[in-house]
């Protein structure tokens, strides 16, 4: 029975040694996840866009802002119009994460207002990271904000007291006898060495520096308002990818291809006859889950809806494309899944949607940027929250159409060379 085993288990390795695609996948999937998960995923945002607005045209006011400029985790903005128009104008164009406003007369006598901020819940990650750095931020300046007034207070009751005492002391000088003004000045001498601290003043309290804070976009800081826009594409690239490539070497494994060539269809049409169905299928899973946000997480769409579904195309033609790549390389249904689950996998990892990409390593970025479902994430988002068009987002949409073009010729050129 031993023996039979060992034979079996024989034959096995022989069969996984020449498959030389699984071989390198089984090896190459495991270090790939090990190093992504342990290296480059993070949902910490190290740093922050940030733009500070200072109105307050006080001594705090300028204290606090520096406090904010200078504090490491928060990358400076500038602005063209630093005002609050600025700032939200700023944050639509996903220019900046946070603005903070400083009003004016910030913590003088009689002033009650509080530092405004301001913070894009599109950004889920940076949005919490953002308002979460605020008070420390503002640690440092507090104690020398607290200095500063006991000092300044101190110094003001000095300045005060010793002109009292000294104009007390020449009106007293003036009234009494000669013999008896040595007496009396040593007495004002003494007095005059009175302090604060000996006379028990204290500073009056600091101001408190507590942010409001205001969210744009996404105000209750909900997850899923930021992952459904990107689940459309994610579902439609999932069946699109996976179907076409199974779908086509389903057709080579049970001999049927070599029928239809056989046949007055030319390739072209072979080609798109096979790609149409699973369009569809695409289409109908980005309308479930559409439809499915809208009313069972009661998400609002912002943008053009026609504009949004002419741009998702772009993702699905690419998609197809890939699948249809996967088929003219995989040798049987199993080489195709294992490739389009590496194919696929990665673009959902690296793409922002789940992980911040500012939270990659720079290398690992640059490999995200890659990727064409990484400039789906910010045209579905965009539109979607905030109704962004064409004029902000036509980067990824020159890109994204840019994968589609040269991923379909490409199909279509090794699909034909395929067949032939």
């Amino acid at each position: 029975m031993l023996q039979r085993l060992l034979a079996l288990a024989q034959k096995e390795f022989i069969q996984i040694r020449r498959d030389r695609r699984t071989l390198a996948m089984m090896i190459a999937l495991p270090m790939l996840w090990l190093l992504m998960f342990g290296y480059a995923f993070s949902f910490d945002v190290q740093e922050v866009r940030v733009a500070v607005v200072d109105e307050s045209g006080s001594e705090i006011g300028g204290m606090v802002a520096d406090a904010f400029r200078t504090y490491d985790r928060f990358i400076q903005t500038d602005l063209a119009d630093r005002s609050e128009a600025g700032i939200r104008d700023a944050m639509y164009r996903d220019d900046l994460q946070m603005g903070i406003i400083i009003p004016q007369g910030y913590a003088e006598a009689g002033n009650s207002e509080q530092i405004r901020v301001l913070v894009d819940g599109s950004d889920l990650f940076a949005a919490q990271t953002g308002a979460r750095l605020l008070q420390s931020a503002i640690e440092p300046v507090q104690g020398k904000i607290k200095a500063d007034l006991e000092a300044r207070t101190k110094a003001d009751i000095q300045e005060r007291l010793t002109k009292e005492l000294s104009a007390r002391r020449d009106a007293l000088l003036a009234q009494v006898p000669a013999p008896m003004k040595a007496q009396v000045e040593q007495q004002f001498a003494g007095a005059t060495a009175l302090s604060p601290d000996a006379l028990g003043v204290s500073a009056p309290a600091a101001p408190q520096l507590i942010p409001t804070v205001t969210v744009l976009y996404n105000p209750e800081l909900k997850s899923a308002n930021v992952m459904i826009p990107g689940l459309l594409g994610l579902v439609v690239m999932f069946i699109t990818t996976m179907m076409t490539a199974m779908g086509v070497v389903r057709e080579r494994e049970y001999g049927t291809m070599e029928q239809l060539v056989v046949t007055p269809i030319r390739p072209l049409e072979l080609m798109l006859g096979k790609l149409l169905p699973y369009l569809l299928v695409g289409a109908l899973d980005f309308f479930i889950v559409y439809i499915a946000g809208r009313y069972l997480f009661d998400l609002t769409f912002a943008g053009n809806l026609p504009l949004f579904l002419g741009l998702s195309l772009l993702l699905v033609f690419t998609t197809l494309g890939l699948g249809l790549l996967i088929s003219t390389v995989a040798q049987n249904q199993q080489q195709a899944m294992q490739m389009a689950i590496f194919v696929v996998i990665p673009q959902i990892l690296l793409s922002g949607l789940i992980f911040p990409l500012s939270s990659l390593p720079a290398v690992i970025r640059y490999v995200a940027y890659a990727l064409p479902f990484t400039h789906y994430v910010p045209i579905a988002r965009g539109m979607f929250i905030k109704g962004q068009g064409l004029d902000l987002l036509w980067p990824q949409v020159v890109i994204l159409a840019g994968y589609a073009v040269a991923v379909v010729t490409l199909a279509t050129l090794r699909f034909r060379k395929r067949i032939a």
